[in-house]
């Protein structure tokens, strides 16, 4: 873990004899240094206290004043590695830094949205990460192009962004999208970095418009499933996926995707929803199970050969997608 203390920056002595002022933060053998703004000599500071001392150069109140500003410094950098550590991922000097930086309101909110995206993306939770870049990246656009203080976003401010993407066309669906984006990582934000203001989310209400449902009569699905296509091919795939999710009472792509074989027991799928975690039981009927035959000997662990297993699993899954959306419209 990364310690922290107050020093003496040796090698940078001014005419009067005096060295920067400093906390230093040492981890994993890397050093960086934040100032207070003050120089001093040697006799004025105890070393193995961290402490500076009243030998009559500077007044009583100015040696407080210096050792307020070090205490403050080191209480933010200890909070900064506190927030690093309980995030269970290695960190650096530089992430000490930024995190820093962002308590002490010298980074701001776009910084911190950044920073959560980072993160999200180096845990593979890349579908979050993709949602939230196309947030900041309308945030930008919409609201304001340069970074501003949690402090800042306020009500007044949420309101007109919300106004200038009606204003611009942008759906209803879309702009609800971005407004809870935006609401969950200011509250994630607030709460890691200990900042209480005034939530600037309150009574905005945005009414989401139902989405217009579309399907296929069942003259057309039953066309579909008896459709004589090569097994192997790709549109042969698409259309048994798709006539497993039919079979399966609406089980989603991403789900189809990553069942594995070992989901599969006598008379039921069980299975948890990638979305959620959810635990669900299916039964296994006629068609459900001619399907598990056809693609039972299917190589790795998924049922179905979607996913590259050697890539990584958001990655996969759109690849996949968009080849089933394209076979799918070949075979319409």
């Amino acid at each position: 873990m990364a310690t922290v203390k107050t020093v003496l920056v040796k090698g940078r002595c001014n005419s009067r004899g005096a060295y920067p002022l400093a906390v230093q933060v040492l981890h994993k053998r890397k050093k960086k240094v934040f100032y207070t703004g003050y120089s001093i000599t040697p006799c004025e500071f105890d070393s193995f206290s961290g402490r500076v001392l009243f030998n009559g150069v500077y007044t009583m109140e100015t040696v407080r004043r210096m050792n307020r500003t070090c205490r403050k410094i080191c209480k933010i950098l200890d909070k900064a590695i506190g927030i690093l550590e309980r995030e269970g991922n290695e960190y650096t000097t530089c992430d000490i830094s930024r995190v820093y930086e962002t308590l002490t309101g010298k980074v701001g909110f776009y910084s911190y949205f950044r920073e959560r995206i980072r993160v999200l993306f180096d845990t593979g939770h890349e579908g979050t990460a993709k949602a939230y870049e196309a947030t900041l990246h309308s945030m930008q656009k919409h609201l304001c192009k340069t970074d501003f203080p949690f402090a800042h976003l306020s009500s007044r401010l949420v309101i007109k962004y919300r106004d200038t993407l009606l204003e611009a066309g942008v759906g209803k669906n879309t702009i609800g999208f971005y407004l809870h984006n935006m609401k969950a990582v200011y509250r994630r934000g607030c709460l890691e970095l200990n900042l209480v203001f005034p939530s600037p989310f309150c009574n905005i209400r945005i009414r989401s418009e139902k989405t217009v449902k579309q399907s296929l009569p069942m003259k057309q699905v039953k066309s579909l499933a008896n459709l004589s296509l090569s097994v192997g091919t790709p549109e042969c795939l698409a259309r048994d996926v798709f006539m497993f999710s039919i079979y399966t009472r609406g089980m989603s792509f991403v789900d189809i995707a990553f069942l594995k074989k070992s989901d599969i027991f006598p008379g039921v799928i069980r299975y948890r929803r990638q979305k959620t975690g959810q635990l669900l039981e299916i039964g296994i009927n006629r068609q459900i199970q001619n399907l598990l035959e056809r693609y039972g000997d299917t190589s790795g662990d998924y049922l179905f050969p979607l996913v590259d297993e050697s890539e990584t699993p958001y990655s996969g899954y759109k690849k996949a997608y968009n080849r089933m959306r394209y076979a799918l419209k070949k075979v319409s």
